[in-house]
């Protein structure tokens, strides 16, 4: 498939006209997660997203929950792939990290959705009294885009549509892999650092950031692979600056809060760090790209990825002089 081929399938998806909703002839129905499984009386009407991009595949379905997560770094507080699919509605937002449970029993939800979230059995069990919840079928902080979007079509009673939304959003990574071969096979680490510390995140398989790279051919790099054996069921571990050597591989990426970015490259050891050194580095510091891809969905990956993954794939194949 060529660039303006992809391209085209990408505007197709994010243009086309939004799925119809279920009626109410599909419900009752039950929806398994990892708490148990949760009836559904009727079609939601009042749906309360509390996951980081858990909006995104219900918008996709034709559907705007009430209220959703939060999303920094932008003016509005939400993706633009989620405002363009608001349109004029405005969603009440969110606090990610911590559940407002006042807050949310005010909204009078229907249903309650924590999939990339971090819910345990206590808030679980806390949000039940207020509305029906479904949480993630993985863990907490684990979910990928196509948990996210088969549990919406799941509480939309859209199971076929969401199948296809997962099949059509499969068939454009698989294409970004081919329009973009020179990152195929190649190896890659994918890090974050917060202004002050002497240590740079890495992030291991498991991980929604690592996973989708893995998912259009490339591989974490031997040192990263040797964190996550000796890491286990962790999906981040910390390097010092003066060990990063040690997880150096084809591409280094790294995404950077407000003002990190300028206080790491400013450090002669992170100069020296031979990813950086030869210029086979992808710094993201856009929010676009941030959220894309830290918590890519079914619409952020069209919406995004393109652009990203143009930037990538010049540093790894550059060469070094």
């Amino acid at each position: 498939m060529t660039r303006r081929a992809l391209t085209m399938s990408a505007a197709a998806m994010l243009l086309s006209p939004s799925f119809a909703r279920a009626n109410d002839d599909s419900y009752p129905r039950i929806v398994d997660h990892a708490f148990g499984r949760t009836e559904l009386p009727f079609a939601p009407r009042r749906l309360v997203t509390i996951g980081y991009g858990d909006e995104a595949p219900f918008l996709a379905l034709g559907h705007k929950p009430v209220a959703i997560v939060y999303s920094g770094m932008f003016a509005s507080g939400m993706t633009p792939w989620c405002e363009e699919k608001f349109g004029t509605s405005k969603p009440v937002l969110l606090d990610g990290s911590m559940i407002d449970f006042e807050e949310i029993a005010r909204l009078d939800p229907d249903v309650i959705v924590g999939v990339f979230s971090q819910l345990d059995a206590g808030s679980y069990a806390r949000l039940s009294r207020i509305a029906p919840t479904i949480a993630y079928r993985s863990g907490p902080y684990r979910a990928s885009w196509k948990e996210q979007t088969e549990i919406a079509g799941a509480v939309l009673a859209l199971d076929e549509k969401a199948r296809q939304l997962v099949v059509e959003t499969d068939r454009l990574l698989n294409g970004y892999g081919d329009v973009y071969p020179g990152l195929k096979g190649r190896s890659f680490t994918f890090g974050s650092y917060f202004a002050g510390s002497s240590r740079i995140v890495i992030y291991l398989p498991g991980e929604t950031r690592v996973d989708w790279m893995i998912g259009i051919g490339m591989k974490p790099s031997a040192g990263v692979q040797r964190l996550a054996a000796a890491s286990s069921r962790q999906t981040s571990a910390d390097a010092s600056l003066e060990d990063l050597e040690s997880v150096a591989g084809d591409l280094l990426v790294m995404w950077y809060e407000p003002g990190a970015r300028a206080a790491l490259e400013g450090q002669r050891l992170f100069q020296m760090f031979s990813p950086v050194r030869e210029s086979r580095y992808v710094g993201l510091d856009d929010p676009s790209e941030i959220w894309a891809a830290s918590w890519p969905s079914v619409l952020s990956i069209p919406y995004a990825f393109p652009k990203i993954l143009r930037r990538m794939e010049t540093a790894a194949v550059r060469e070094v002089r």
